[in-house]
């Protein structure tokens, strides 16, 4: 399969408008290496860079060999506006990912940079006549801010951060040396609603479909198990996804605006868990090319008896097979949503790449870029590529 280009695969505008991301990556030869403390070390990296690029993981699970991480990213513009903002704000950013005598040496220097001024040259800045000392002061701060948020807001920088940061740990924590990852990350474009909700529900079902568990809330290292034991953030993340809240900073005032309607939502996304995460019916055919251990796989899940309880009031079953599918409907879609939705992007991305040098015109002989997601009972969903039943890995 053809590779697309990561930039092609933004959110049209991204300069200026958020987009949600499913990203997976692997262990490379897919190696069980995630013990408990590896998968507490990833889960607190990737919360650290949470913060320090401004994303928002909207659910994640860590599993034994790869990692799924729902993530809206912002608009490229608010690294950009952080420039403006207060020096305290720019340092809340460095707090997670660097020492605190590293900080705190920034802050002297911004700090000693504002109160002094610059006279003459430094660092490359030439004090033109009829440019005030302060005025070059901050230019000269702002230049050093540069270096930082020109990684912010920006989904390469924040998955290539969480899995090197990881892989040092793990090195030396083993004594060994290389890479752990199976190449780059995958990553799909995901609508905001119906389609965020699926994605999150596939997401945290999968220590459930892997048999790990018998109810993803007890599986630990995913978001929905992480939202009920009380983390705000992982709450923020849900209540995101089910009130389709975009484009704003994880913050606890927008959690405690929210904080009323917390329990009525989690009921409705465990019915969303529900419906989704029930196991297939033991009888039927096998799928033409499907391993017996994708079989395997597909047939766990809730019991249709675990799942009528949890509904209780006799929720609709709308989605039950909706997550049948496997891994490779929601990793290699590239673009997941509505009809509309995929074709607007797939229209973008056309004419972003005709004007690649290296572009050879394999976008030329399609019209529109939706193809409906097979195998799924819902009309509703639609991705850029022909995702055929018989390639599904």
């Amino acid at each position: 399969m053809m590779r697309m280009k990561r930039e092609l695969q933004l959110i049209p505008d991204h300069e200026s408008r958020a987009g949600i991301y499913h990203c997976v990556s692997r262990v490379v030869w897919r190696q069980f290496i995630f013990d408990d403390a590896g998968k507490e070390f990833l889960r607190q990296t990737m919360r650290n860079y949470e913060v320090f690029c401004g994303v928002r993981v909207l659910t994640f699970c860590l599993m034994s060999n790869h990692i799924h991480i729902l993530v809206e990213v912002p608009p490229k513009q608010d690294a950009e506006a952080l420039l403006d903002a207060s020096d305290e704000e720019f340092f809340k950013r460095l707090d997670p990912i660097y020492s605190p005598d590293f900080v705190e040496q920034m802050r002297v220097l911004v700090e000693k940079t504002r109160e002094d001024g610059i006279e003459g040259d430094k660092q490359g800045l030439t004090n033109d006549e009829g440019v005030a000392a302060g005025v070059l002061a901050d230019r000269y701060i702002r230049s050093i801010k540069e270096k930082y948020t020109t990684r912010m807001c920006d989904l390469s920088e924040f998955m290539k951060s969480i899995k090197q940061r990881f892989t040092q740990w793990y090195n030396s924590e083993n004594g060994t040396k290389g890479t752990l990852w199976e190449g780059r990350f995958k990553s799909e474009l995901v609508e905001s609603g119906y389609a965020a909700q699926t994605v999150a529900a596939y997401i945290d079902l999968n220590p459930l479909r892997a048999g790990m568990v018998d109810d993803p809330k007890d599986y630990r290292w995913c978001g929905y198990a992480e939202a009920l034991a009380g983390k705000k953030e992982a709450q923020l993340g849900l209540l995101s996804v089910m009130q389709g809240v975009e484009n704003v900073a994880p913050n606890m005032e927008l959690l405690g605006k929210l904080s009323k309607e917390w329990k009525q939502v989690m009921n409705d996304y465990r019915m969303v868990l529900a419906v989704d995460g029930i196991a297939a019916e033991q009888g039927g055919a096998p799928v033409r090319g499907e391993s017996k251990s994708k079989r395997s796989k597909k047939r766990k899940g809730y019991s249709r008896e675990a799942s009528e309880k949890i509904l209780e009031a006799g929720g609709k079953l709308s989605r039950a097979e909706m997550l049948r599918c496997r891994v490779r409907y929601f990793s290699d879609g590239v673009v997941l949503g509505s009809k509309e939705f995929v074709n607007s992007f797939y229209q973008s991305m056309k004419a972003k790449a005709q004007r690649m040098p290296n572009y050879q015109g394999q976008y030329e002989k399609r019209e529109t870029g939706a193809r409906k997601v097979r195998q799924l009972s819902s009309d509703s969903l639609f991705s850029m590529r022909d995702l055929q039943k018989d390639n599904l890995g």
